[in-house]
């Protein structure tokens, strides 16, 4: 792992950039042995930057984070992990390495509640129902643990047994604000807080739009709660619609400066949110997500596939055509099991393999013609 640390600890190289490293190397240790002229053949990756990763190859700061992270018992997701959601790891923008606390399970995305940190008592209303009945319908809640909106979502989620997820804009060893430290404990027993940050991290506002953008990629749906005109809730908001989640907007007093946000949001094209049942989401599949293009893909083809050919098909959609390669680095699969299966895909006419590539079938052409 301390190779991972390491890679994302080199200034100026950002998680694209990583990402296109790993694509071409697969693992950060190839990354860290490479020569000078194997890195300048990764595109995207000039001589300047090439020559930047050749100085910075000290283990010492990962090797001391690292050390750290033992210490406080905090945990490391990286982007070939299972748990690491599909519809978030394949944000190019999202991080390649998260820290975590707590018990992170699979398929843990779901909806996010976000907004005013100074909220009135029917903002904190509609975020504890809303929180309540999601933990209710066992659909996870994510937000911020931020004071007003975030935290009465948090909290009404665990109060009524449900997960909860709070992603924090420092690390994982600090407490931000410092009087949620036994909401940050109750989280950590009842779902994960995560943050890309490593420990020692003190909080700063530069940190919170990273941390915004974990939100929304971690999310189906976002609703917005009495959001400001420069509330973070916005930034979380943009975010989604950038990724294609289905914001949500709770509509308020035109002459509330905590609902100046919000209500922008809405004549900005978000939905009104009426009702508790617009945050349900009828299967994994069936969401307004940058992860698909709805335009091309059958969600009832979807669901005739097996959990691989799903991870497959949906990297395949959202990426495009992939090497052998870069498919099991994206999905996590082992390529022996990944060649094994893509046979047999081929055969039932779900991919298409040209020499090295592998690409989708229209699953619309799909159905036809297993018809």
């Amino acid at each position: 792992m301390v190779y991972w640390i390491w890679l994302t600890q080199i200034k100026g190289i950002g998680p694209k950039r990583q990402r296109r490293l790993l694509e071409k190397f697969n693992t950060p240790e190839n990354i860290y042995k490479k020569t000078l002229e194997e890195l300048l053949e990764c595109d995207g990756i000039g001589y300047n930057m090439a020559e930047k990763i050749i100085k910075e190859r000290s283990l010492k700061k990962a090797e001391k984070i690292l050390n750290n992270v033992k210490k406080q018992n905090i945990k490391l997701l990286t982007l070939k992990n299972p748990l690491y959601p599909t519809e978030a790891k394949n944000i190019k923008e999202m991080p390649v390495l998260i820290y975590y606390k707590g018990n992170l399970i699979e398929n843990s995305m779901g909806v996010s509640i976000v907004g005013s940190r100074r909220c009135s008592q029917y903002g904190k209303k509609v975020a504890t129902d809303a929180g309540d009945y999601l933990a209710r319908e066992n659909i996870w809640v994510i937000s911020g643990m931020a004071k007003g909106i975030d935290s009465y979502a948090h909290t009404s989620c665990i109060k009524a047994g449900g997960y909860t997820i709070a992603v924090l804009g420092n690390g994982l060893d600090i407490c931000y604000p410092q009087e949620h430290i036994e909401l940050m404990k109750k989280i950590i027993q009842n779902g994960a807080v995560i943050s890309e940050y490593p420990p020692g991290t003190r909080p700063d506002p530069k940190h919170f739009p990273r941390r915004n953008l974990l939100i929304s990629g971690w999310s189906y749906k976002i609703l917005v709660v009495e959001a400001g005109a420069k509330s973070g809730a916005l930034i979380t908001a943009d975010y989604g619609k950038k990724y294609k989640r289905q914001v949500l907007a709770l509509p308020d007093n035109i002459y509330s400066k905590e609902s100046i946000g919000s209500n922008r949001l809405i004549g900005n094209g978000a939905k009104i949110y009426l009702s508790k049942e617009q945050l349900l989401i009828n299967n994994r599949y069936e969401r307004e997500s940058a992860s698909i293009d709805n335009s091309s893909v059958n969600h009832c083809i979807l669901n005739e596939l097996d959990d691989m050919e799903k991870r497959i098909i949906e990297i395949l959609i959202a990426e495009g055509e992939k090497t052998l390669e870069q498919l099991s680095f994206f999905t996590g699969i082992n390529t022996m099991n990944l060649v094994e299966k893509l046979s047999i895909m081929e055969l039932e006419n779900k991919v298409i393999i040209q020499g090295s590539v592998v690409k989708a079938v229209c699953p619309l052409e799909t159905l036809s013609k297993r018809k």
